[in-house]
């Protein structure tokens, strides 16, 4: 019951935003934290009534409008084609006594919703706007006054005129509001005053339904006395998601019996306890859930702190708290490639230490992963409660030991009111995303994506194994860049070298680092240095005799055979890059990758060069190697420009 409980706790602490339009971090309407019996629907129609029940005026609400707050039973919360009406609020089918008259295709169920809304008018919880409300309804005119208000429209046969034929320019707003007339969703203002978004109607309405439920039992998350609900709420995901999370309301099948008796056993919580949890769990979502398909993930903290983006790479985590001074300093004036290295660590070292302080050692974050195995069932995947402490030493783990160089992320800039994307170097993590691509490819099947995102949280949050089953599957599609696009092979690769490097971290503890480690006498390695040296005499060749052909070097070419028959493939290599060093010596350039290639292979002893096929570690040397090559480049370039000012 740990999710449940917390749920309940955070809607206890958050009563004061019941009822307010809550949006998400990219500013978007989100689902709104609701008063307990009460769900939301989109109304298309708001009735105008004086406090005597007398038809005022109507109007068709604009799209902005439309969410409403109406209070809502058990049944009609879950309802889908059966005909339960809710307490006040509803469709023509349910509040129009002329729907038949207007040959309304379903059955009319007037009778059913005059007779419930009564009792709560009639119940010590009435209000004077509920009772005009009941008024007006009873004379069963509704949607005659709403014909006369040219809101609805009647055709030839006198019937509701269910689809619009006149010209286009000339629609009624009801035909844009909704598809079928028929289904014209209707709420209620008495003397100008909202009953949708009055907090006393809201209150009102909690207080009478509780006092109607007879049920009783104990509820297993409050441990007291309680009217009990077998019905829980859904639209948890979203306002179209039929999958509940909890169902125990099957007493044919074999829901419980075989362990129970009766449902009461298997499940007993509140009514009230259910409703505040599904709320607020389904406010959480909208606020800060990840959806990714059917796959749900939430982190929130018990106090409702400001929670680190756990499936980001660590770009996401720098900029999660914003900073104008800092962006600054990466975002240089017309610059291409946002590159400022230790810009990036500062704002990194600054959202972590933000986090901490926000953070104590005593709050409690808790980690939830939903899906649904059937449209109609919602099953928790994970779930954990960490402290805050905990969680943070972790996360900064993760993004610390799985860091390598990456060149494939971009952040919008907004200057003089123009938004641009700008690409970001920096030093950190992937993201569980970028890893599942990395590992099968960019066109992963959804479902397996969800999974290996499954398997990756954890990782990240409770600082567990890596799984090397897909270090190795990334490390396998890098060490193949020739069958894939040049931008994609580098963040493979790049990707690849991060989680090689956190797992020899995590399982062998060895640390290496991005530069290269001139100490490391590995044949794994040393063989993956000798590769880049391949692959940069070729490529500085080609360049210097300006060849502009981008096709691929030998070395790329060869690199899968590489590393299963590592000695062979280096001889053709070397043989292969003879013209290529004759042309740099004739054109007095630099041989420099040549001279360390020979010194590489001069350091691997006899015995260990051989055709033994070659681990995950020569990636790291061979993308270290490469980066030290462009370093020496950007070194050279930069002398070359003090030199000609």
């Amino acid at each position: 019951m740990g999710w449940l409980e917390q749920c309940y706790q955070i809607y206890e602490k958050n009563r004061s935003e019941v009822g307010k339009l809550s949006f998400n971090h990219r500013g978007w309407e989100a689902p709104m934290l609701l008063p307990v019996a009460h769900t939301t629907q989109k109304a298309n129609v708001e009735v105008n009534l004086s406090g005597d029940g007398e038809f005022l005026s109507a109007r068709v609400l604009r799209p902005d409008e439309m969410t409403t707050v109406i209070p809502c039973t058990e049944k009609s919360s879950a309802r889908t084609s059966g005909p339960v009406p809710h307490p006040l609020a509803d469709k023509l089918q349910y509040i129009a006594g002329d729907y038949p008259q207007y040959g309304g295709p379903k059955e009319s169920c007037w009778a059913e919703y005059l007779a419930q809304l009564r009792a709560w008018c009639d119940s010590p919880f009435g209000l004077e706007s509920l009772r005009a409300v009941f008024t007006y309804l009873e004379k069963g005119c509704l949607i005659t006054d709403l014909l006369e208000q040219r809101i609805l429209y009647t055709g030839e046969d006198g019937r509701l005129l269910q689809k619009w034929n006149g010209p286009k320019e000339e629609t009624p707003d009801i035909f844009q509001s909704v598809k079928d007339p028929f289904e014209t969703f209707v709420r209620f203002r008495v003397n100008g005053k909202s009953l949708s978004s009055d907090p006393a109607v809201w209150e009102n309405y909690t207080s009478y339904y509780l006092s109607t439920l007879q049920e009783t039992g104990v509820c297993y998350v409050q441990g007291r006395e309680m009217p009990i609900s077998f019905l829980s709420p859904y639209k948890i995901r979203n306002a179209g998601d039929r999958a509940k999370l909890i169902s125990s309301n099957d007493n044919t099948n074999f829901t419980y019996r075989g362990r129970f008796e009766n449902v009461e056993e298997a499940l007993s919580i509140g009514y009230e306890t259910t409703q505040k949890a599904h709320s607020a769990l389904r406010w959480l979502i909208g606020r800060q859930g990840i959806q990714n398909g059917d796959q749900t993930i939430l982190v929130w903290g018990s106090e409702n702190e400001p929670i680190p983006p756990v499936t980001g790479d660590s770009c996401d985590l720098a900029y999660s708290i914003s900073d104008e001074e800092e962006l600054g300093d990466i975002f240089a004036p017309e610059t291409p490639v946002a590159n400022t290295r230790e810009a990036f660590a500062r704002q990194f070292n600054k959202a972590i230490q933000g986090y901490r302080h926000k953070l104590s050692e005593y709050s409690q974050i808790l980690v939830m992963i939903l899906d649904s195995a059937t449209p109609g069932r919602l099953s928790i995947r994970y779930y954990r409660e960490l402290s805050g402490s905990h969680l943070m030493d972790c996360i900064e783990s993760w993004h610390r030991n799985f860091a390598w160089e990456m060149r494939y992320r971009s952040l919008q800039q907004e200057k003089n009111e123009k938004k641009t994307k700008v690409q970001v170097v920096f030093t950190g993590a992937p993201s569980p995303a970028d890893i599942a691509e990395a590992a099968y490819g960019t066109k992963v099947d959804a479902r397996l994506k969800q999974q290996t995102i499954e398997r990756l949280l954890p990782c990240i949050t409770e600082a567990r194994p890596f799984p090397r089953d897909l270090m190795l599957s990334a490390v396998r599609r890098a060490s193949n860049a020739i069958a894939l696009q040049p931008w994609e092979a580098n963040k493979v690769r790049n990707i690849a070298c991060a989680l090689v490097r956190g797992c020899y971290h995590q399982y062998k503890k060895e640390d290496f680092t991005m530069a290269i480690d001139e100490s490391c006498r590995d044949r794994n390695y040393l063989f993956g240095r000798i590769l880049a040296c391949a692959d940069q005499v070729e490529q500085y060749a080609s360049y210097t005799a300006n060849e502009s052909t981008r096709r691929p070097t030998n070395a790329l070419r060869y690199e899968t055979a590489f590393t299963q028959h590592p000695a062979k493939t280096t001889e053709l290599l070397r043989k292969q890059l003879l013209p290529y060093l004759e042309r740099l010596i004739k054109s007095n350039k630099s041989t420099y990758a040549g001279e360390l290639m020979l010194s590489l292979i001069d350091r691997i002893p006899p015995e260990d060069f051989t055709n033994t096929p070659l681990n995950e570690l020569y990636l790291l040397g061979y993308a270290s190697q490469r980066a030290e090559f462009y370093k020496k480049a950007e070194t050279t370039a930069a002398e070359s420009s003090v030199v000609t000012e």
